[in-house]
């Protein structure tokens, strides 16, 4: 750096050479000229030595450790030489216009405002920001009308005269952004583009979105919106559909907006860590968020990111096990509660004879309860999973209950095939405005993933249930009787991340 410092003070003594060359003739020519093309000339001269002066300067700086805060602010103004007591100039560290600019970038540091005339900020370097993505698409045939199998969102416009028995079906878009912002500390954010059965039109929603802190493996801490850690599904697959084995999520495990009875996403904070077991190799996590947001019209039943609907608060506390005498088991509980606060002047059908919750009260206290035992090696799957959902009205005696699960098992073949079979039960209580609108699915599924290769898989699947729900008025809404159908349906996905 000091040999380019060095040429750098060699550029004024060219520079006039060069200008004195070719400016001399010009007065024998031009003897008429007047003095001010060389004083400006001069001017120049002394601006460009100052700014040599600052910039050596400022490499000085460099070569010193930074004291006090990393936030600091540099003054920006007219640049200005001042003898010292050496004889040597030097200048202020100001600078104006693209020079606070490229003064700022000279030291390694983010500008804001640089060149506008005021001052220029120094922020910490941004870390490194890493976005992956997510997609698939579908096709599925089945039996019975897919607009009415699949309309299990309260008060959903799509009418069963307009769907078929066939259709093709664009997945989520999903990007998965992370970053590290030091040490401890990191970020993490989902972002889906998913389309609706109800407009067929595309959304945009931030699935998740959390600040980790993780100074150590006896204590993490994550805040924002996360995925609630109930059971194990829900923890170890998200919205990427590349990572599971199967097309679809296990219906209890369906998000809130697909109509799934479980508080899929907490906003709030979540907390977890390992405890001294040994050999059980022991872990804990506790949960406190603004719960689900109670079903309403204007409100649908999703995650309360603003506004809780109620003072109190969700819990969820449990453990886990992993034992290291026997690598990929998995096994532990969780118990989740919150209150549920409906407006039940606006569930479908109110005031009608065909109102299907005559009881209903505008306060439920939910217990969940969960467990989970999981088998998990490169080429090996197995996972069994339960909920007891227990909601209890305000003023009542009789919890109204509800239950869901799964057992899935898999196993890779050559590399690329992984043929596997999946049963599943959620039984909702058609009594429970809070969860009857899931509807019943009973039954297994079997089918094939195929690893094209490490990023695009193909999956073959066909699935048999046995289904009740609500029917549908005219205008879309679910009102009684209930229907049951038997549903037998052959779906194939093609996932791929990028």
């Amino acid at each position: 750096m000091t040999g380019h410092f060095k040429r750098l003070r060699a550029v004024p003594g060219v520079f006039l050479f060069t200008v004195i060359w070719t400016v001399g003739p010009l007065f024998g020519q031009q003897s008429n000229s007047t003095q001010d093309e060389i004083q400006e000339l001069k001017h120049e001269l002394k601006q460009i030595e100052a700014r040599l002066a600052v910039l050596e300067s400022t490499e000085a700086a460099r070569s010193k450790p930074e004291q006090g805060s990393k936030v600091a602010i540099v003054e920006t103004g007219p640049v200005s030489a001042a003898p010292q007591e050496d004889g040597q100039a030097t200048a202020k560290k100001t600078a104006t216009g693209p020079e606070a600019v490229k003064e700022a970038e000279d030291k390694g540091m983010d500008t804001m405002d640089a060149g506008m005339g005021g001052e220029t900020i120094k922020v910490p370097i941004v870390p490194a920001l890493k976005i992956r993505g997510f997609g698939d698409v579908r096709g599925l045939v089945a039996n019975q009308n897919l607009a009415v199998i699949n309309s299990r969102t309260p008060g959903i416009t799509t009418l069963p005269t307009q769907g078929g028995n066939s259709t093709f079906e664009l997945g989520l878009m999903d990007l998965f952004v992370t970053s590290q912002v030091s040490e401890h500390f990191s970020y993490l954010a989902e972002i889906g583009f998913e389309a609706g059965p109800d407009s067929n039109g595309i959304g945009v929603d931030l699935e998740r979105a959390q600040l980790s802190f993780m100074p150590n493996n006896k204590f993490n801490l994550s805040v924002g919106r996360t995925h609630a850690m109930l059971g194990y599904y829900n923890t170890a697959f998200h919205h990427g559909t590349w990572f599971q084995t199967t097309i679809d999520r296990p219906h209890i495990f369906e998000f809130e907006d697909s109509a799934g009875p479980l508080p899929i996403h907490n906003v709030g904070v979540s907390t977890m860590g390992t405890l001294p077991s040994g050999k059980l190799g022991l872990h804990w996590f506790a949960e406190v968020g603004n719960g689900k947001q109670t079903y309403s019209l204007e409100a649908n039943v999703t995650p309360a990111n603003v506004l809780a609907d109620h003072t109190g608060k969700s819990t969820n506390i449990g453990f886990y096990a992993k034992p290291p005498s026997i690598s990929g088991l998995q096994y532990g509980f969780g118990w989740y509660q919150a209150s549920l606060v409906p407006v039940v002047a606006l569930l479908p059908g109110y005031g009608t004879p065909q109102f299907a919750f005559p009881n209903a009260v505008d306060y439920y206290k939910e217990n969940i309860f969960i467990g989970h035992v999981v088998y998990i090696k490169p080429t090996f799957e197995f996972m069994v999973e339960d909920a007891e959902i227990r909601d209890l009205p305000r003023g009542s005696s009789k919890p109204l209950y509800g239950s869901g699960g799964y057992a899935q098992l898999s196993k890779v073949f050559k590399d690329q095939y992984r043929p596997y079979a999946r049963y599943q039960w959620m039984n909702p209580n058609f009594n429970d405005p809070n969860n009857a609108w899931v509807g019943r699915w009973v039954g297994p599924s079997a089918g094939v993933r195929w690893d094209l290769n490490t990023f695009v898989a193909l999956k073959l699947e066909y699935s048999h249930f046995d289904w009740k729900n609500f029917s549908a008025d005219p205008s879309g809404a679910q009102i009684l009787p209930v229907q049951h159908k038997t549903i037998d349906q052959v779906g194939t996905q093609l996932t791929y991340t990028f």
